[in-house]
């Protein structure tokens, strides 16, 4: 059996390789959560819209209920307005400290699609330690 002996060529084509295909996981690594992130935030916007439909309904069942309450459909669709004008300007002086819940959720919300795993069955300790011990393995070959 011949003996191979060290090659630089080979070792720098290797270790282009390497390279390559670590930019490609990076960029696998980016769309995956990337997508995580875009799919929960198509599901948040499909949850604001159906509730704000169901504020929408729920507000003219209150119109209706306080009309037949107080005699007057306008009288109630009035008081259902006062409500919601309230509850307008509470949210006016409560402002920063709402925004700053608000940002706080969205953050965490984010970093956790972000830093959460899309494949649990592949361990990135493990893979990194296959991936050294493979080029240990080609190098001393190469020797």
């Amino acid at each position: 059996m011949e003996e191979e002996k060290f090659s630089l060529s080979g070792t720098f084509q290797k270790g282009k390789e390497y390279v390559d295909t670590q930019l490609k996981l990076l960029q696998l690594k980016g769309l995956a959560k990337g997508s995580r992130i875009m799919g929960s935030l198509v599901l948040d916007v499909v949850r604001i819209v159906f509730t704000l439909f169901i504020v929408f309904f729920c507000s003219l069942a209150l119109g209706f209920y306080l009309g037949e309450v107080l005699e007057s459909n306008a009288l109630g669709f009035l008081l259902t307005g006062v409500i919601f004008f309230v509850l307008v300007l509470l949210i006016r002086v409560f402002e920063p400290s709402l925004e700053r819940i608000f940002m706080n959720f969205t953050i965490r919300k984010v970093t956790s699609k972000w830093q959460g795993e899309e494949d649990d069955d592949i361990d990135e300790d493990v893979m990194d330690e296959k991936i050294k011990s493979s080029i240990n393995e080609e190098f001393t070959e190469n020797k």
